[in-house]
């Protein structure tokens, strides 16, 4: 312990005439008073001392306390860990000198076992911390986040005497509070930061496929549509092959060539097999010449295929050209269960096989799955409102899908003002309720999102599938459109006409409530068969059946049909269960308390949730009610009615938001930030031995000294000014004021 003084010449000047200035003016008063009694040398003492006081405040009197250093320095690497580490682009050299890349997570595994690292021993004592998110409340890691706060501030609070940080990274910071924050703190307690950027600051040569989003289930009979996307960043234009494989094999190959920077996008057609269950299927890019990065290529998946037959009810007036065609594909399809209802001008509806002779009642309607309205609308040996209301409500509430076909008698715009008018996809012309027609053929012409949607592949090949509508017979007629409406998907335009909002929408889709709507604005779909037959009529029709019906059969079994949106949920996102009972006449059940268990698969990953769906409204068996899964992984989903006497279960595949992207360039910007703020510095992975050598530079830190300000305490001033309290009172009580 020592004492401590901080003189220089001026704060001795000053002190000196200030003790000078008040010596000699005590002098004077007590040589001046006649009574020099002990009040009088008390006063003059304590204005003395006070003086002798503040002077001595001006050398700023420390008490100072050494600590000697007994602990030896420490060094940390902090290794990522994360999933954007199993990037392949650091590229080194090989025994034979040959050029090749490697992971960056086995690149800096390869160099934490390096000579010139372990030779760290020598000076610091060296720890080794592998970081990527911090862990979940059961203690397990996940490698899908990269938070530098956690690296920085949490796993480093242990070591008492760090002295440097060494951070092997790929810069990919996507969680956490920003790296400056905790950069901040270490430079406060003397830590530098050294960071390695670890990986390739631009693309490698790399063919990426990515965008595989195949549906969780299928229909027997239902051909599925497969999208997919692929990435060429090779340096120079590259032929590819695309293959669909199954565990048996290929099923289709596709050869396309792609300029450096482009993206395909594409989709197979995949009819599954009759024996349904689970099919595990594939996408797979064969990696070219050149290319570095060869584990993105290749995407596998599984669909569930069930064998449910599809219930549906067409709806017509005239027995038209469209609507006998219609007829005969939906009945000729074998996993299609057709009824008709037939609304003959001032006659009774049509009858024979499979034909009602009247609109079913709400209990039947309900066990449908898509019902074609044809040239039919609100009116007397037609449809009710009523009974417009009851489709309504099968599509929004129960997820039926719904079919608008409207003819030339213009019977669908009565429609517009019933509950089902808020379900149709488009605005109807009031100047021309029954279309237009005209003497020359028109072409369907398909918008960027039919030549990609599963409802207008027809083709075998989607490259194709243009070419193959430009050749199908067109049409003379088509319902006159003002536009599509809000959420719409226009698939399908008239090649001449056009309005103020673009061109005439003639084929168009909408997601409504819990179902969806489909507008086919064109009476002509039975001319495709010219020359073909049924090859592309029943495909397309088959696929409108199968489409439309999808959410309703993504779960259906023991009295409940279930259906969950989003049908792909992802963790910490809100999820709809939509659950539909039924008796076993498969009549709806309304008054009922439904209740669901949602709980994780895995153990200790998740917290169950338990939840009671309430009934809409309007009826209809359906039972509504939202969670939000807090965990990624399988979801078990038991919903049952309180009695026990209906119950199904599910599962739910919830998947995770992806902050780690395998393949995606090294960031160098959050890395300069922490070596910039703790006056570090940055390196590559061509410059580790440079980073390893500049921590093992760093100057020995000497022993800690710890200082206490006498002159800065409280106290110190409480005493100048207690004594200056005391002089004032002593010449007041001895009459010298």
């Amino acid at each position: 312990m020592e004492f401590d003084l901080r003189a220089d010449w001026v704060s001795i000047s000053v002190a000196a005439t200030a003790m000078a200035i008040a010596v000699v003016f005590s002098l004077k008063r007590f040589l001046a008073t006649p009574k020099r009694g002990w009040r009088l040398f008390a006063t003059e003492f304590l204005r003395l001392l006070a003086v002798a006081m503040l002077a001595f405040t001006l050398f700023q009197p420390e008490i100072t306390t050494r600590v000697v250093r007994e602990l030896r320095p420490e060094v940390v690497v902090l290794a990522d860990n994360s999933a954007s580490m199993d990037t392949v682009d650091v590229v080194v050299k090989n025994k034979n000198g040959e050029m090749r890349a490697e992971k960056r997570k086995d690149w800096v595994e390869s160099h934490l076992s390096s000579p010139i690292l372990v030779s760290l021993k020598n000076k610091y004592k060296l720890s080794v911390e592998r970081f990527s998110r911090p862990p979940d409340k059961s203690g397990t890691v996940n490698a899908n986040g990269t938070d530098f706060s956690y690296a920085l501030s949490t796993l480093l609070a242990p070591y008492k005497n760090l002295r440097a940080v060494l951070l092997l990274s790929d810069g990919d910071w996507n969680m956490g509070s920003p790296p400056l924050v905790s950069a901040v703190r270490l430079r406060s307690n003397g830590v530098k930061a050294y960071c390695v950027r670890v990986g390739s600051p631009k693309w490698l040569p790399d063919i990426e496929l990515s965008g595989v989003a195949p549906p969780t289930f299928c229909l027997v009979n239902e051909r599925v549509s497969i999208p997919y996307e692929v990435h060429c960043r090779m340096p120079k234009p590259v032929k590819i092959k695309i293959i669909l494989a199954n565990e048996l094999g290929a099923l289709e190959t596709r050869e396309e060539r792609l300029a450096p920077g482009e993206t395909l996008r594409g989709s197979f057609l995949w009819k599954p097999p009759a024996t349904g269950g689970a099919q595990t299927l594939s996408i797979n890019v064969p990696a070219v010449d050149g290319e570095v990065v060869k584990t993105n290529n290749t995407a596998t998946f599984s669909i569930d295929v069930k064998k449910e037959a599809l219930k549906t009810l067409v709806i017509e007036s005239l027995p038209r050209w469209e609507y006998r065609y219609l007829r005969n594909a939906l009945e000729r399809d074998p996993g299609v269960d057709n009824r008709s209802i037939l609304f003959l001008p001032g006659l009774k509806p049509g009858g024979g096989k499979h034909y009602l002779k009247n609109f079913p009642s709400k209990e039947d309607l309900s066990s449908f799955d898509v019902v074609f309205i044809g040239d039919v609308g609100i009116g007397e040996g037609e449809l009710t409102r009523d009974d417009a209301a009851l489709i309504d409500g099968l599509v929004k509430l129960q997820g039926s899908g719904v079919v608008f076909l409207p003819g030339r008698r213009g019977r669908q715009m009565s429609l517009m003002n019933t509950p089902l008018g808020d379900a149709y996809p488009v605005e109807l012309d009031p100047a021309h309720p029954k279309g237009l027609a005209s003497g020359i053929e028109s072409k369907t012409e398909l918008t960027g999102k039919g030549r990609n949607h599963f409802l207008l592949s027809l083709a075998d090949n989607p490259s194709l599938n243009g070419r193959l509508w430009r050749s199908l017979p067109g049409f003379f007629w088509s319902a006159a459109v003002t536009r599509a409406r809000a959420g719409s998907n226009v698939l399908a335009v008239h090649p001449g006409i056009k309005s103020a909002n673009g061109r005439m929408p003639i084929i168009v889709t909408r997601e409504y409530g819990n179902g969806v709507a489909l507008f086919m604005g064109i009476d002509s779909a039975w001319r495709w068969r010219k020359g073909v037959e049924d090859k592309y009529h029943y495909r397309f029709w088959g696929q409108v059946a199968r489409w439309m019906a999808h959410k309703r059969h993504l779960a259906g079994n023991s009295g409940i049909r279930c259906f969950i949106t989003p049908e792909k949920p992802v963790a910490g996102k809100s999820v709809t269960i939509n659950a539909t009972l039924s008796d076993r006449a498969g009549f709806p059940i309304d008054n009922a308390i439904v209740k669901v268990i949602a709980s994780p698969v895995a153990k200790g990953k998740g917290n169950p949730v338990s939840l009671r769906l309430h009934q809409d409204e309007k009826g209809w068996g359906l039972y509504s009610g939202t969670f939000t899964p807090n965990a990624s992984g399988q979801w078990k989903l038991k919903i049952q009615s309180s009695d026990g006497a209906i119950s199904a279960s599910m599962t739910l595949d919830v998947s995770e938001k992806q902050l780690e992207i395998v393949g995606r360039p090294a960031r160098s910007a959050p890395l300069r930030q922490i070596d910039s703020v703790t006056k570090g510095a940055f390196f590559t992975t061509a410059k580790f031995e440079d980073a390893v050598r500049a921590v093992a530079a760093l100057p020995e830190r000497s022993d800690i000294v710890k200082r206490f300000p006498i002159w800065s305490q409280w106290w110190w001033g409480a005493t100048i000014l207690l004594l200056l309290v005391g002089h004032w009172i002593l010449r007041k009580t001895s009459g010298l004021i």
